[in-house]
């Protein structure tokens, strides 16, 4: 009995930090006024629930969550928009070739869909790249594009993963209001960083070779 109360003590513990987490994100998305506080507030969200699932240290989450939104907002915010042009220029390509009647730009269309769909991907995946390591600006970029190309499995298990979260938020509304961000981060967090982890096991990997350090704690 004691080892039952004792997780759901823990589960409980899990929700909170998830419930005051996602009214943080919420609270400095706005104090950016959006455009310029997503970004940042999403980095600092993953930052913190890197740091509470290492274990390291205590955590104190507002003043933890105030530091890593702070800390790089221009850089974070600079690298998020440059993968949403990339996404916007791709999507226009597409609805170009689309619109004219040949074989050849239905090809080209679809082409440019398939990297519109990676670039979204690359813009998930730069949070968790941002938070583990040390890079300059491009190999941010790089590897934030190259991530979904060369972890497909991890990438089809992310979204299968989204898919059903979707699914209980539809059946359960009242669940978006409180967990609606922090949950899907939690569980990018746990596909995403455990292939990081392996990657340094075998010293190796194309993060590696970019002798990338880590950041923070």
């Amino acid at each position: 009995m004691q080892g039952i109360g004792s997780k759901i003590n823990q589960v409980g513990e899990w929700v909170y930090r998830l419930l005051i987490l996602n009214v943080l994100w919420l609270g400095f998305a706005l104090l950016g006024l959006g455009l310029l506080g997503i970004f940042p507030a999403t980095h600092a969200l993953f930052a913190v629930l890197r740091k509470w699932t290492r274990n390291k240290r205590k955590i104190h989450i507002t003043k933890d969550f105030f530091c890593f939104y702070r800390k790089d907002f221009w850089k974070i915010n600079a690298l998020g928009y440059v993968l949403v042009l990339i996404a916007v220029i791709l999507w226009f390509d597409f609805r170009y070739f689309m619109s004219i009647t040949s074989f050849g730009m239905f090809v080209l269309g679809h082409f440019m869909l398939l990297f519109f769909v990676i670039v979204l991907l690359s813009i998930c995946v730069l949070f968790p790249v941002f938070t583990h390591y040390e890079l300059s600006f491009a190999q941010y970029i790089k590897h934030a594009l190259l991530y979904p190309i060369t972890h497909m499995g991890t990438m089809l298990l992310l979204i299968v993963s989204f898919l059903f979260y979707y699914f209980v938020a539809y059946q359960i509304p009242g669940l978006v209001p409180f967990l609606g961000m922090s949950l899907p981060c939690f569980i990018m967090m746990k596909i995403i960083y455990p292939t990081f982890q392996q990657k340094e096991k075998k010293a190796e990997g194309w993060f590696r070779s970019q002798k990338a350090k880590r950041i923070y704690y």
